[in-house]
């Protein structure tokens, strides 16, 4: 079992991190950290990934635990001014000088994953600059730090009994089993209220801090492409396609393609499709303007289907300082 894990999930050592996760969207900042600052309060979030049921006891496990905010909110003359015309107030607005409208960003996250024998722990800061081109349409960049551990079990056994153990086996042991990498990433992002265009690229810097004795710092994604929109079905109905590239260093692309349907911006659900052969069903909803919920589960369409079925996620949002009662920009 062992060595299967390592066939099938030896992709996952050589990438610098992202977040394993079916909700891409409720992490865009660990994807690219132009999106820090994005929402208009304190955007906790916590998500558990339990992959692969079939694998049981050995099945991977995800913990994302993200946290962005804003350290620098644009100057607003009218908010707490005494009722004006709604010309005033937008010639209040346009006389405000560009850099009183700069939103700054910050955040950070942390992320344990088990995968059989291989423990990864690791966290990161996230730092982003908002400028507005007009009342409706803005621009970001963002700096992305992070740094991650990974450590293979060391009472690992690739033999057979009565048979020495595999050579690879024997490096392991004896050049160690604990890689410690750093790197650095930088993003843009091009948004509205009703659509969003982020690239960025991930390894910037790629540098091993502690090395394993073998190469599981090597970068196996480049770069990271999202875009999303906002249709309006009905007064009450939006619906919310949207997408997540990654960019690999083969100039292949692994996509998800969503598409969510917000009633009431209340309660959402949706489909996703990933390019790897599994469709990923999604319901979420709004406790209040404090707290949301959503619950994904994945089905392989792929011929290990037999050991993929039975993933979940659930991610849990809370969103502090809040005061304009605002909701989630998911498009």
């Amino acid at each position: 079992m062992t060595i299967f894990f390592f066939c099938l999930l030896g992709p996952a050592l050589f990438a610098q991190y992202v977040p394993n996760s079916n909700q891409g969207f409720q992490f865009a900042p660990s994807f690219n950290p132009a999106f820090s600052g994005r929402e208009g309060y304190g955007d906790l979030k916590f998500s558990y990934r339990y992959q692969w049921a079939g694998f049981g006891g050995d099945a991977p496990k995800f913990v994302n635990l993200s946290y962005n905010f804003r350290v620098k909110e644009p100057l607003d003359l009218t908010l707490h001014s005494l009722r004006t015309t709604s010309t005033a107030s937008q010639q209040k607005k346009d006389n405000i000088p560009t850099v009183k409208k700069l939103i700054m960003g910050l955040g950070g996250n942390l992320f344990h994953e088990k995968v059989g024998p291989i423990n990864r722990l690791g966290g990161g800061i996230n730092y982003a600059v908002h400028y507005p081109i007009n009342n409706k349409l803005w621009v970001s960049g963002g700096l992305g730090v992070m740094l991650d551990n990974t450590k293979i079990a060391d009472d690992l056994y690739f033999g057979v009994g009565g048979v020495d153990p595999d050579p690879f086996y024997v490096s392991l042991v004896n050049n160690g089993a604990n890689h410690t990498e750093l790197n650095v990433r930088a993003g843009v992002l091009l948004y509205s209220p009703k659509f969003y265009v982020g690239l960025c690229y991930l390894p910037i810097v790629n540098s091993s801090i502690k090395n394993a004795g073998f190469d599981v710092g090597k970068a196996f994604y480049k770069a990271s492409i999202q875009a999303g929109f906002v249709f309006p079905a009905t007064s009450t109905i939006d619906i919310k396609p949207s997408i997540l590239a990654l960019w690999q260093l083969s100039n292949k692309f692994s996509v998800d393609y969503n598409v969510k349907m917000y009633v009431q911006d209340k309660i959402w659900f949706g489909v996703t499709y990933r390019d790897i052969e599994s469709f990923v069903g999604i319901l979420g909803f709004n406790v209040n303007d404090l707290l949301s919920a959503s619950y994904f589960y994945e089905v392989s369409a792929s011929g290990v289907q037999q050991f993929s079925d039975g993933s979940h996620e659930l991610v849990l949002s809370v969103r502090l300082n809040n005061f304009k009662r605002l909701s989630q920009q998911t498009w």
